[in-house]
C-alpha cells in the first residue's frame, strides 16, 4: 500500500524529470560520502577536462554536502529548489522540452569555464549551484509577481529574486577572482533571454508531454491511481461502518442480557 501511494503522489507531480534529478544528486552524494570521494575526480570539471570530456556534463553530481552541517543544510535547501523551481517549469514544459532546458543549463555554464576560464587562470566547477542558478531565473522571469518567503523569512518577488540570484551566483562563484564569477553567471544571461523569449529558435512554450500537459487539463494519467485512492478510502469507511455496527449490536446484546430479570429456581 505504501508503495502504491508513493507512486500515486509520483505521479500527481507531474515532475519526472525534476525528481529524478534530485534523486540522482541524492544518491551521488552518498556515493561520494560512502566511498570517501573515491572516483569524484572523473566526474568534476577540471583543467584536464579535454581528456574526460563528460565531465561537461558530470560536474553537478559532484557534490559531497555530508561532510559539514552548513553543506548539509545549502544541499538539503539547494533540493528543495530544484523540487519547487524545476517542477513548476516542467508543468509548464513537458518532461521533453524540460529536460533539453537542463542539458543546456547544465552545459552552458561549462563551456564558458572552460573556453574563458584559461584567461583567469580557472578552470573549475562541482555541483549543482550552477545549472539551478539558471532554472531559478527562467522560473523568476516567468513569475516576476509571485511572492516567496526567502528561507522562510525574506519576502521577495520572482522579479527581485531573480537580481538575487544573479548576484548570489558572481559573488560566490567568484569569490577570490570576481571575473571568474562574471564567467560563471554569463549563461544566466541565456537563461533570461530564453525565458523572455529573445531567442528565435528555442521560445519558452508551454506543453510538449503528458506529465506536463496534464497539470493544465484533465491528467488522465492520474485517473486510474485516483480510483484507486477512491477505492482504498471507501474499503477503508466500510470496515469503519462495520466495526461500529458490531459494537452497536454488542452493546445492545449486553444491555438487553443485563435487563433480563433472574429466573426463579
Amino acid at each position: 500500500m505504501a508503495l502504491q501511494q508513493g507512486s500515486s503522489w509520483f505521479r500527481r507531480q507531474a515532475a519526472p524529470i525534476t525528481i529524478g534529478i534530485i534523486a540522482s544528486i541524492v544518491i551521488f552524494a552518498f556515493v561520494w560520502w560512502f566511498s570517501a570521494t573515491k572516483g569524484i575526480e572523473q566526474v568534476v570539471l577540471a583543467p584536464t577536462w579535454q581528456a574526460k570530456p563528460w565531465t561537461l556534463l558530470s560536474y553537478p553530481w559532484a557534490d559531497t554536502p555530508f561532510y559539514s552541517g552548513v553543506r548539509l543544510l545549502c544541499f538539503v535547501f539547494l533540493c528543495m529548489w530544484i523540487f519547487f523551481t524545476g517542477g513548476s517549469i516542467e508543468r509548464d514544459l513537458g518532461p521533453t522540452k524540460y529536460a533539453v532546458l537542463w542539458l543546456a543549463m547544465i552545459l552552458l555554464p561549462a563551456l564558458f569555464i572552460v573556453l574563458l576560464g584559461p584567461s583567469v587562470g580557472i578552470v573549475a566547477a562541482a555541483g549543482m549551484w550552477l545549472p539551478e542558478a539558471g532554472i531559478t531565473l527562467i522560473w523568476c522571469v516567468r513569475n516576476p509577481t509571485s511572492q516567496i518567503m526567502m528561507y522562510g523569512i525574506i519576502p521577495l518577488s520572482g522579479k527581485w529574486l531573480g537580481w538575487v540570484t544573479i548576484a548570489v551566483t558572481v559573488l560566490l562563484s567568484g569569490f577570490g577572482s570576481p571575473l571568474f564569477g562574471v564567467i560563471s553567471g554569463l549563461h544566466l544571461a541565456v537563461a533570461w533571454a530564453y525565458a523572455s523569449n529573445r531567442i528565435p529558435f528555442w521560445t519558452y512554450s508551454m506543453g510538449g508531454g503528458t506529465f506536463g500537459r496534464a497539470k493544465l487539463t484533465d491528467r488522465p494519467f492520474l485517473k486510474k491511481s485516483e480510483k484507486l485512492d477512491k477505492s482504498y478510502y471507501d474499503d477503508v469507511k466500510k470496515r469503519e461502518k462495520e466495526r461500529d455496527e458490531r459494537e452497536r449490536l454488542r452493546k445492545m446484546f449486553e444491555s438487553s442480557a443485563n435487563d433480563d430479570p433472574p429466573k426463579d429456581r
